[in-house]
């Protein structure tokens, strides 16, 4: 039966995805027909994944695949495909079954690139080995430009050139060290264990496996390069500062449905690739453990730097998908920051491991919720309605936040307990993360206010729209509190679940309140006219959405301007150049033409008067005499 749930956790979305792609190939009404008949079932499609991770732990071992493929779901990945298949289950649901009047029926193709996400995403959850988690990663990573590019406008066709860039750009430096990961994993060596076979040579299905990367990685002579490509490749899907900058681009220019997948389960990926690869609690050498201080080291710095300026820059847009967008920057900063800290200090690598998976469930959920909503507040954010549409966005938010009795309260609960000891600049990580929350609120209040303002296109008939935001809504009230209890390890947390006593209240109350009264700090200050004239202009242009993307298509574009300019000088020059050559030639051969014309003149003139005779007579002479 496992075997069965594998097979059809793959097979399912991809042939429902070739056949709106293939029905192109038909009549116009058959394609019509096959493409609406597939998007109906696209929802369903992703329902035996749904099983495969509520029947538990289970691997299986696919050795004619490549070179030899392994799939397992495990404590780490089991979470994380549970959250995907509420995601991607709703978001296909929300583009499915809207009316027959509504244009985005079309022909499918949006569901169609979901489906193929979804394959790549669960592959990369799945993947327990080298192979094939790269080979799933990939697909993911590439078939993700489908969403963004769908509306096919300027602003849509610009996200996707930089999403693309930035996915190349993070697919070479991981094959870079997937390449070198692999001739370490099928070296025979006494740190991989690979097994043999009667000939000597590794068994490439069992040395593969993701299990022995990241002592591999301590082992390489080549740990720091490892280390750096690993942790850039994967922070571009991460949002890590300051490989962030596609995803202010990509989710205002994506639909809402795809915008809910990207945020709420693909940067994920970006976690699953450090926590699968990176040597957490791996012990080595002291020339490898230097380099894993450094990489850790450099990983928080990063973390931290986007937890917070994503916030600054995030609060002056009026776009509330940017808004969303620079809050999952900020969060995903609190999650890096969990993985550098496991890397840092080997002995809570486990703990930190499980915060982050924890952390990364709620947020996947609640910031799902918050993308599907936007629509949602737009046609149903009003009369009876209304009031749910409030309550639902209002409990995503607190989530979001952290409030007390939510699920973002227990992943800060267990992020807190789990790095506590570890100190940046002097001052404690668990008393720097609980800011976090603070700047969380600021954005939220931003994105609410953005969202009240917004132009309302009333619908008077509830649809999937609607319904698959309350059951990501109701799902991600229950499903963090069940994983954390019942599917994460007791050793992956370093707590148990809240009691919810004053203190433990407190602690999640005051960041929250902290962003309140700093929220209306600024509200009464922009009041009374005493903001700074860059601090009132929160519409998007002080800090252009992307920030330094904005800076680095400048400077390219100078530079690229330059080199123009310097071409089109270097040309003119050679042409004066060449020109100014060829008129010394023309004139040095004018003057050879004169002296060749006045010597034939005067030979001529010497011929007829008989000198030259003379002259060769008296030489002929003078040397016979002389000889």
């Amino acid at each position: 039966m496992t075997e069965l749930l594998f097979a059809l956790s793959f097979l399912l979305p991809a042939g429902a995805a070739a056949a709106i792609a293939c029905a192109g190939l038909l009549s116009p009404s058959t394609a019509h027909r096959v493409r609406r008949r597939a998007g109906l079932f696209a929802p369903s499609a992703v329902l035996p994944a749904g099983l495969l991770a509520l029947s538990g732990e289970a691997e299986l071992e696919l050795p004619w695949l490549m070179l030899g493929s392994t799939a397992a779901v495990d404590a780490l990945g089991r979470p994380l495909l549970m959250i995907a298949v509420l995601l991607y289950g709703a978001a296909l649901s929300s583009i499915t079954w809207l009316k027959l009047r509504d244009a985005e029926r079309g022909s499918g193709a949006l569901s169609a690139w979901l489906l193929v996400c979804f394959c790549g995403n669960i592959g990369t959850y799945l993947a327990a080995d080298l192979v094939s988690f790269y080979l799933a990663f990939a697909v993911m990573s590439f078939a993700a430009v489908g969403l963004v590019i769908h509306y096919r406008d300027a602003a849509a066709r610009r996200a996707s050139r930089i999403y693309l860039f930035l996915s190349v750009f993070s697919e070479t430096l991981i094959l870079a060290a997937v390449v070198l990961l692999g001739s370490a994993l099928l070296a025979p060596s006494e740190a991989v264990d690979p097994e043999f076979d009667d000939g000597g040579a590794p068994d490439a299905q069992e040395s593969l496996l993701l299990e022995h990367v990241p002592a591999a990685v301590m082992d390489s002579p080549h740990t720091g390069l490892i280390l750096g490509l690993l942790l850039v490749g994967f922070g571009v899907k991460a949002g890590t500062v300051p490989l962030h900058v596609w995803l202010p681009l990509a989710h205002p220019a994506a639909p809402p449905a795809a915008s809910a997948v990207l945020s709420g389960a693909m940067v994920k990926a970006g976690l699953v690739g450090w926590l699968r690869f990176l040597p957490l609690g791996e012990d080595g050498d002291a020339g490898a453990r230097d380099a894993v201080e450094i990489a850790a080291w450099a990983l928080v710095a990063a973390a931290l730097t986007g937890a917070f300026l994503a916030v600054l820059v995030g609060v002056l847009q009026k776009d509330p998908k940017v808004v969303l967008a620079y809050s999952t920057i900020s969060q995903m900063g609190f999650i890096a920051a969990l993985v550098g800290v496991g890397l840092l200090v080997p002995e809570l690598a486990a703990l930190t491991a499980g915060a982050a998976v924890a952390y990364a469930v709620h947020h996947g959920l609640a910031k799902g919720a918050l993308f599907l909503g936007v629509p949602v507040v737009k046609h149903y954010g009003h009369g009876r309605t209304g009031v749910l549409v409030l309550l639902g966005m209002a409990g995503a938010g607190a989530a979001v936040a952290g409030a007390p009795f939510t699920s973002g309260a227990f992943g800060k609960y267990v992020s807190k307990e789990a790095v506590e000891g570890v100190t940046v600049l002097g001052v404690g990580l668990e008393d720097i993360l609980p800011w976090v929350a603070t700047g969380s609120t600021l954005l939220l209040l931003r994105f609410g206010w953005v969202m009240w303002q917004a132009e309302r296109a009333p619908r008077r008939r509830a649809d999937g729209e609607l319904l698959s935001w309350l059951a990501v809504c109701a799902a991600g009230i229950a499903v963090p509190w069940l994983i954390g209890a019942q599917w994460m390890p007791e050793e992956e947390l370093p707590a148990e679940p809240p009691t919810w006593e004053a203190s433990v209240l407190w602690d999640a109350a005051w960041p929250i309140l902290a962003g309140l009264a700093l929220g209306g700090a600024v509200w009464a200050l922009a009041a009374r006219g005493l903001l700074p004239d860059w601090a009132s202009r929160a519409d998007g242009t002080v800090i252009a959405p992307g920030d330094l993307i904005v800076a680095e298509e400048s400077l390219a574009v100078r530079a690229a301007s330059g080199t123009v300019r310097g071409v089109e000088a270097a040309h003119r020059g050679l042409e004066d150049r060449s020109r100014s050559a060829a008129e010394a030639l023309l004139s040095a051969g004018r003057r050879v033409r004169s002296w060749a014309t006045r010597a034939e003149t005067r030979l001529s003139a010497w011929e007829t008067s008989g000198l030259v005779l003379l002259m060769v007579l008296a030489a002929t002479a003078l040397m016979w005499w002389w000889g």
